[in-house]
């Protein structure tokens, strides 16, 4: 037997071993009559049948991502410590007074989930990670078009999050932001923007979908969303408005603490601020992280607001002009937005990882996924352990950033040359639903 068939029969074994419970569950339901249309009963049955077919299809990656994932959560740094304070301070009377700072209100619903279950918060909390990833790797019946999806995400996962991504919390919108796409590309242009806004609620970063899908459903449908707009921003004034009234001043402070925060070690901004002063950088522990503190970071800090918003500007013109798709302007809004944020903590690979699976692995983006993990757990720990500095962490995030760029500004030009026009009406659209959300 060759190593390939070796290896497909390991793989297959691992994947098996792993979802013995999901198929012995699907087996259940085959064989028992439940009391239901049998209409609902064959569309039950076919859900089921779907989310275990593309959790098998992730195979040996996945196995490998959720045990490693798992084992790390465990034994290295985790911020779950922070989140078991934030939903404790928020459920002290009085209820909802104190809000965390970094994230919106919203995120307090996902921190108290974790006190639900009958286990210590650190472990409760990888659980809901757990949870979540593998609906997020099973969640979309729209991926038929795209095969070898789940597959492909688990790779990129396994190489750059490995260490982060079940002891963090940034799984938990990116699954919404990858809902929010995957609806929209499948022109469910409703639900792209109920579950945008709903994740932009528990984290910032998915709001910036939104002028995309108004640019793109306008450019596909021939008409413009506006009562969709009109609904997301009445949502976001109505949460304004009560979380006002309940925890008053706190509806800006997310916004408010990403102005104020120096850049964090594995920034863009921190990679410029090593490379500008190298001799002269330093490290200090502040906005639960470390930072490099230079001497140039108001001058690097408004270029790279500039570059970003002209980043999106230019990312927009072309999803309003039909030069890229729904999923390629996504890609690209959140690439600008991780390259250009103050901080690129590890787990934002996670807001890029389920857009980068819609297309064939790529070199740059598995060597920028690999780099991640080098900066953290690898040389991070051997900087707070052994030192001195940060040295090689900082230089590793200068590498993984240069290569994400470079590697998603190829992408990019690819995209823009293959895709000159998208037609300004569909089938897809037409069939779409119209609800403003």
């Amino acid at each position: 037997m060759g190593s390939g068939a070796k290896l497909q029969r390991l793989n297959l074994w691992a994947v098996q071993l792993m979802f013995f419970p999901v198929s012995a569950v699907q087996h259940w339901r085959e064989r028992t009559h439940v009391s239901c249309d049998n209409g609902a009963r064959l569309m039950h049955r076919g859900v089921i049948r779907g989310a275990a077919t593309r959790l098998r299809g992730a195979g040996l990656p996945m196995v490998l991502f959720v045990f490693l994932g798992v084992d790390a959560a465990m034994l290295l740094p985790s911020d779950a410590s922070i989140y078991h304070r934030f939903a404790s301070h928020a459920l002290a009377s009085p209820l909802l007074r104190t809000l965390p700072r970094e994230y919106p209100a919203a995120s307090v619903g996902i921190f108290v989930l974790p006190l639900l279950l009958p286990l210590p918060y650190n472990l409760s909390f990888t659980v809901v990670a757990v949870v979540a990833s593998l609906a997020l790797l099973a969640s979309s019946d729209g991926l038929a078009t795209c095969p070898g999806w789940s597959r492909r995400a688990s790779l990129y996962a396994l190489l750059g999050t490995v260490g982060v991504a079940f002891s963090r919390y940034d799984i938990f919108p990116a699954a919404t932001a990858f809902a929010a796409v995957e609806c929209a590309r499948r022109g469910k242009w409703g639900r792209g923007w109920a579950w945008a806004v709903g994740g932009g609620l528990l984290k910032l970063f998915p709001f910036v979908l939104l002028p995309g899908f108004f640019l793109l459903e306008r450019r596909l449908t021939g008409r413009f969303p506006w009562a969709r707009a009109f609904s997301a921003g009445a949502v976001v004034s109505l949460v304004a408005v009560v979380q006002s009234v309940v925890a008053p001043g706190s509806f800006l402070s997310p916004v408010r603490y990403q102005l104020d925060r120096g850049f964090q070690l594995g920034s863009t901004g921190g990679s410029l601020t090593f490379l500008t002063d190298p001799l002269h950088v330093r490290w200090g522990f502040a906005f639960g992280a470390w930072q490099d503190f230079g001497s140039f970071a108001s001058a690097i800090s408004l270029a790279l607001l500039v570059v970003t918003v002209v980043g999106l500007g230019a990312v927009w013109a072309c999803a309003g002009r039909g030069r890229l798709s729904v999923e390629a302007a996504s890609l690209a809004a959140l690439s600008v937005c991780v390259v250009g944020d103050k901080a690129f903590s590890p787990q934002y690979m996670l807001w890029l990882i389920p857009l980068w699976a819609y297309w064939p692995l790529r070199k740059g983006w598995l060597a920028a996924a690999g780099l991640c993990t080098l900066v953290f757990p690898v040389l991070f720990l051997e900087a707070a352990f052994v030192g001195p500095g940060f040295y090689w962490a900082t230089g590793a995030a200068v590498a993984r950033n240069l290569v994400l760029t470079m590697a998603t500004a190829q992408w990019l030009r690819a995209e823009l040359r293959s895709n000159w026009a998208l037609p300004k009406t569909t089938a897809l659209a037409r069939g779409a639903d119209y609800l403003p959300i």
